[in-house]
């Protein structure tokens, strides 16, 4: 007598596969968004959201910006300056918390997930396996393949049939009881290895995210110590104001009628007026760094928390010898205002000059001699600048400093956001390799051409790259 075995069907809501995501998925994901209790009394976070969701369904999310968010979420007009008004990265950290709450409660079960990666405003769609299984789904479906018995009923003749027939309903019921056991140890080890390869596959995307910066910023996430941040103190004249000391006011210089009615016209705020009793200036070095660099920093500190590090930082007049000895430093804005970098062992063969230029000392096919920025003629605003991305060795050899300068503050704010944003890194990643002839230098400087539009850095372009560990000859 042959048996013919019985296939057992996968019990409804086991996790399958990811697969590619479709626009609607996307869309049906969205709306279950908008309408959770953490968006639908929201309605800046709707729109934030819904803006960015809108440019990536429809393959624009390159162009995502925060001048751009900032004039068609929160209604801001011409003037609106990002580095000035920080409202869309508050905005921006705003919509990440609420998609964390929601999916920690109401959006638990979600198949399809948004995310908002550090460091950019284009939205992600993460497709995580499916949470639906429950333990009725399970043993209804097992109870299906394995129909429960029917007894047969004994006839009551005496008291040995009776006591025989307590025995076998009791070895019935054992045996059931074992095989159950058996069907939930099984379910135990389908739901361990389920969270493995869940854990597996979140990982994996995990490492193909990190593959993207690490030939940028490897010294930096593999080390154990935390890196050092170094931003410049240009010096900078200040109004005076009643609660400067005599020391102070004695160095100040007189500023005419003529001169601070000329400033106060092109100041925005002219509640400064309301401080100024006696129109002097004094220079002051230790208490100012520029806009661009204080972005740069921002994004750079993001970079490296999500890769789990931390940073410290200083101002550039405190730095020491002993920090760029033992240390990884990534320091924002140039030579002018921070003089010790002229003390690293690696000779740079993109310098700045006294007249704020970058002059090429060693100009290759298709490179200038010397990069200058350009300016509005009418206005005097900045329009176009060059930044320096150099990434050399310490004083002692075993760490890196990368240094993130512009010819002005713009151009600073610029190359930390070419080294941050996904956006860059992939172009800039295959220049390396090239630069390097297959493999991507240790030491380099990469020079960026920067356009300015209101004070805020609007298209980088990578004009080239010099090999510092091979230079060309």
């Amino acid at each position: 007598m042959t048996t013919q075995a019985k296939q057992i069907s996968s019990p409804p809501g086991i996790p399958q596969s990811s697969v590619d995501i479709s626009q609607e998925e996307m869309k049906l994901a969205i709306e279950r968004v908008m309408a959770s209790k953490h968006f639908a009394h929201a309605p800046m976070k709707q729109k934030f959201l819904r803006l960015i969701c809108e440019f990536h369904l429809s393959g624009r999310g390159a162009e995502l910006n925060e001048y751009l968010i900032g004039r068609e979420v929160f209604n801001r007009d011409n003037s609106y300056n990002p580095a000035m008004d920080p409202i869309v990265r508050v905005g921006a950290h705003g919509v990440r918390e609420k998609l964390e709450r929601y999916y920690q409660k109401e959006g638990a079960k979600d198949e399809i997930r948004i995310e908002i990666p550090i460091g950019s405003y284009e939205p992600s769609f993460v497709r995580l396996p499916s949470q639906k299984l429950s333990f009725h789904a399970v043993a209804n479906s097992f109870s299906e393949e394995f129909p429960e018995p029917e007894p047969n009923p004994l006839p009551a003749v005496s008291s040995f049939q009776t006591t025989q027939k307590g025995k076998l309903l009791r070895g019935y019921w054992l045996h059931l009881a074992a095989g159950i056991c058996l069907i939930l140890i099984a379910l135990l080890a389908y739901f361990n290895i389920a969270l493995q390869r869940q854990i597996s596959a979140a990982n994996e995307q995990k490492s193909k995210e990190l593959e993207l910066y690490l030939p940028i910023w490897q010294s930096f996430l593999q080390s154990a110590d935390p890196t050092l941040a170094v931003l410049s103190n240009p010096p900078v004249f200040r109004f005076l104001n009643s609660a400067d000391p005599s020391p102070v006011i004695k160095k100040s210089v007189p500023v005419s009628s003529e001169e601070l009615n000329s400033i106060f016209e092109e100041l925005p705020n002219k509640s400064i007026l309301r401080i100024i009793s006696n129109p002097r200036l004094t220079l002051t070095t230790d208490t100012y760094t520029g806009i661009g660099e204080a972005i740069g920093l921002s994004r750079v500190t993001d970079l490296l928390r999500n890769g789990g590090k931390s940073l410290a930082v200083k101002q550039s007049r405190t730095v020491s010898a002993e920090d760029l000895k033992n240390r990884n430093v990534i320091a924002l804005g140039s030579v002018w205002v921070n003089n010790w970098s002229s003390n690293l062992p690696v000779k740079e063969e993109f310098v700045y000059t006294d007249q704020v230029t970058v002059l090429n000392l060693n100009p290759r096919q298709g490179e200038q001699a010397e990069y200058r920025a350009s300016f509005d003629s009418e206005s005097g605003r900045l329009i176009e600048d060059y930044a320096l991305i150099s990434v050399t060795p310490n004083i002692s050899s075993r760490n890196v400093v990368m240094v993130l300068a512009g010819l002005h503050s713009e151009g600073t704010a610029a190359a930390a956001e070419y080294l941050t944003a996904r956006q860059y890194l992939s172009e800039f990643n295959q220049q390396l390799i090239k630069a390097g002839s297959g493999t991507p230098p240790k030491h380099y400087q990469a020079l960026l051409k920067v356009a300015v539009e209101n004070g805020i850095p609007t298209f980088i372009t990578l004009v080239t790259i010099h090999d510092l560990d091979s230079p060309a000859k």
